[in-house]
């Protein structure tokens, strides 16, 4: 008989075998909410160093912890795997360096006693959590520094040094900055911590930002089996490191608001930097230029004279990151030549996923001077370039100069709110595709600079297509693009060596888009037509952006995209359905096509309703106001049953008194239809073979997802009086079957 798995998780088994027994009982024993168990742990614990006592109350532990469920176990496990971290590899070190700065005397003295680093991080974990957390957040963004995963690097630009430590930042000044440069709802927290030199890294300022995130929801069973719900707010985290050597502030958030605007006021706040006269800007390194070649140009650079520049080592990934190959040559080689003569013709540079690190030599000397200089320049992946550790600011520059000639660096520089107005159309449809990664092609179709998108942190480069599609039956449908020897154009090369004519390189570029920032930009720009802000993201394609006055009313404004997806559409639906009690509200659309309600909103395609004025509001609030007023009684219901299209796959279902339902497909469509029919005509109940007939299926229920199917039963359709028939029903759905909706946030 096979035994039964334990639901004792891994980092609880690892805690209870290698911990203190005394340590381990406590940490088993914390309870951090009412919704967790009490494990009944026992209370007599016999002395550590009696290894065969010890044995058996490890096992006893064990033993007890097993007859509880996985989920009941899920908060200890979680606890445990936290404790573990901090106390292996680079978790130690971090976990000392904080508490060498936060404890005091006398619990210094106390960690210290504990006799190995398990013991201290347990220690630590119940005797100083706040310390804990800090260090918890520390090891956190070393470790994103050591992998070079950043999420961003901005770099300011001093007029003159700043002797700086976290003793000297006003924490509560800097924490009221933040909170109204970023419109929080809650004030937040900053803790300033010194970061001592390493090996990799100068030494640095850590600040721990902790602030609160947008108001949400989740559902509670009861214990008396009645549902009810429990609002709260996230708590979130930003963490800044500035490294005064460099100049460089580091940010590490969800958000790349969040991002920019610590970064912002910490530049404000802390160094006296003035944000609106020389904004902090980013680089990003992009390495596909090597691709084609390692050779390097002599660029014209003001008051330098560039006598050589040569490529000296390259790294590529072969597959995955995992897996790298790193060509390395003296001073007087030629990479290329090299490249070319031990790696065939079509060496594997050209086809590498990705450059990870390319290192260049620079020979050089200043006008008017005749001393030879060099300059050594060593890129590593997109974010990290050796030019920022350089303590000559002249040598600095002309490293980045020489980067920006060759086309490898890209400056962040935040796009004017008037040039973002005046592509908003533009970004909107961007917004709205399927897919994360558009082409150089569509771009310039739509009417959008890419350079400028990339600069703006909107776009990042993806590489070049290696295949594309013709429409010619010729060539037989795909075809190979390779390089033309004309400067901008590429060759396209069909099956069996067929000549596909030129291209511009540039449409065959390829680029993802940062959709958290190009979100982000999108939702600002609409905020002017807002009285009440209340920024909460719904679902990764619906966002509740505030509200509107209308007619003496605050009406919900929403933003969604993707709407022409039959999938999307039901699932918003769905929700939107659940949020019936916030009132008829409208839904701005990127989306041309879809249907025009979702739940009991109307559906607004931006587009149409695009402002002709010269102020701030992007959309006419008049326009929007006659959709509101004209369609407001058909998204509650309307005064007949109907079913009204919005396309051939698309349609809304109005019942008096119900919210709408969003109908996705044609056999939904025809379903809904007919009960329609049959209700106007007097006789609702519908026999199913006659329901079904035509589409293929013998049952309401197969044309709709299980979840939307359970969400309209008996909702929106019905068995009939007898059995094997269907009908609408148009009775009004009773108040206490309303589902609860989560509290709009308040301003």
């Amino acid at each position: 008989m096979a035994r039964k798995a334990s639901p004792v998780g891994p980092h609880i088994h690892s805690l209870i075998e290698d911990a203190r027994i005394d340590l381990v009982r406590a940490v088993l024993a914390v309870r951090e909410g009412d919704n967790e168990p009490d494990f009944g742990l026992p209370t007599d614990i016999p002395d550590p160093s009696d290894e065969e006592l010890a044995h058996g109350f490890r096992q006893s532990l064990l033993q007890i912890l097993s007859k509880f469920d996985a989920d009941e176990l899920r908060p200890a496990e979680q606890r445990s795997r936290r404790v573990l971290a901090l106390s292996e590899g680079k978790g130690i070190d971090s976990l000392t360096a904080i508490t060498e700065q936060q404890l005091d005397d006398e619990q210094t003295l106390e960690f210290d006693r504990q006799p190995d680093p398990l013991c201290k991080s347990i220690w630590a974990f119940l005797n100083a959590r706040q310390t804990f957390e800090d260090a918890e957040s520390f090891h956190f963004a070393r470790k994103f520094r050591d992998y070079g995963k950043l999420y961003d690097a901005f770099e300011v630009e001093l007029e003159k040094a700043v002797n700086l430590n976290s003793g000297s930042i006003d924490e509560k000044a800097l924490a009221a900055k933040i909170t109204a440069v970023l419109q929080l709802k809650t004030a937040c927290t900053v803790k300033a911590l010194d970061l001592p030199a390493t090996a990799a890294h100068p030494a640095s300022i850590m600040l721990i930002v902790r602030h609160g995130g947008p108001l949400s929801s989740v559902h509670d069973h009861r214990d008396d089996g009645r549902r009810g719900t429990i609002y709260y707010r996230p708590p979130n985290e930003a963490t800044l490191i500035y490294t005064p050597a460099i100049r460089q502030i580091e940010v590490c958030a969800d958000s790349p608001v969040v991002r920019q605007g610590v970064a912002g006021s910490f530049a404000e706040e802390a160094l006296g930097h003035d944000v609106s006269q020389k904004p902090l800007t980013w680089k990003r390194y992009n390495l596909s230029r090597f691709r084609s070649s390692l050779r390097l140009d002599l660029p014209r650079i003001s008051g330098y004279e560039i006598t050589d520049a040569r490529v000296l080592e390259a790294e590529i990934r072969l597959g995955s990151w995992s897996r790298k190959l790193l060509l390395k040559v003296a001073a007087d080689d030629d990479i290329e030549e090299v490249a070319d003569r031990y790696l065939k013709p079509n060496n594997i540079f050209r086809r590498a996923d990705g450059f990870s690190r390319v290192g260049i030599a620079v020979s050089y000397n200043r006008i008017g001077d005749d001393k030879v200089r060099t300059l050594n320049i060593t890129i590593s992946g997109s974010k990290s370039c050796n030019l920022q550790s350089n303590k000559d600011p002249d040598e600095r520059n002309l490293g980045f100069a020489l980067l920006d000639a060759w086309g490898i660096l890209s400056a962040f520089k935040q796009i004017e709110p008037t040039d973002l107005r005046g592509i908003f159309p533009q970004l909107v449809m961007l917004h709205d595709r399927i897919e994360d990664v558009v082409s150089g092609e569509h771009l310039r179709e739509i009417g959008l600079d890419p350079d400028r998108m990339i600069q703006g942190g909107l776009l990042d480069r993806r590489g070049r297509q290696d295949i594309v599609l013709i429409d010619d039956d010729d060539m037989g449908g795909e075809a190979e693009v390779k390089p033309s020897g004309l400067e901008g154009m590429s060759r396209v090369v069909g099956a069996f060596g067929k000549d596909g004519g030129l291209r511009p390189t540039s449409d065959l570029e390829m680029y993802e888009i940062n959709r958290e920032w190009l979100h982000e930009t999108v939702v600002g720009l609409l905020k002017p037509l807002l009285n009440k802000l209340a920024a909460q993201v719904l679902d990764p394609d619906l966002s509740l952006l505030g509200s509107m006055r209308i007619d003496g009313a605050d009406v919900p404004i929403y933003f969604a995209r993707r709407l022409h997806d039959l999938k999307t559409i039901s699932r918003l639906d769905q929700l939107m359905r659940a949020r019936n009690a916030a009132g008829v509200g409208i839904v701005l659309s990127a989306s041309t096509e879809g249907p025009g309600y979702l739940g009991p909103n109307l559906v607004v395609p931006v587009s149409g309703c695009i402002s002709t004025g010269t102020d701030d509001l992007l959309l006419s609030r008049d326009a929007l106001e006659l959709a509101y007023r004209t369609n407001r009684s058909l998204a509650r219901g309307g005064a007949t049953p109907q079913v009204l299209r919005s396309g051939t796959q698309s349609a809304t279902l109005h019942i008096p008194g119900k919210t709408s339902l969003a109908l996705t497909g044609a056999d939904q469509i025809t379903i809904f239809e007919r009960l329609v029919a049959a209700e106007k005509a007097g006789s609702p109940d519908v026999q199913v073979k006659q329901l079904m007939e035509g589409l293929g299926s013998r049952s309401p229920q197969q044309a709709f997802r299980k979840e939307t199917w359970d969400s309209i039963r008996d909702v929106y359709i019905g068995a009939g009086a007898k059995r094997g028939y269907w009908r609408l029903l148009v009775e009004a759905q009773p108040a206490e079957d309303v589902a609860e909706a989560p509290v709009e946030e308040p301003v």
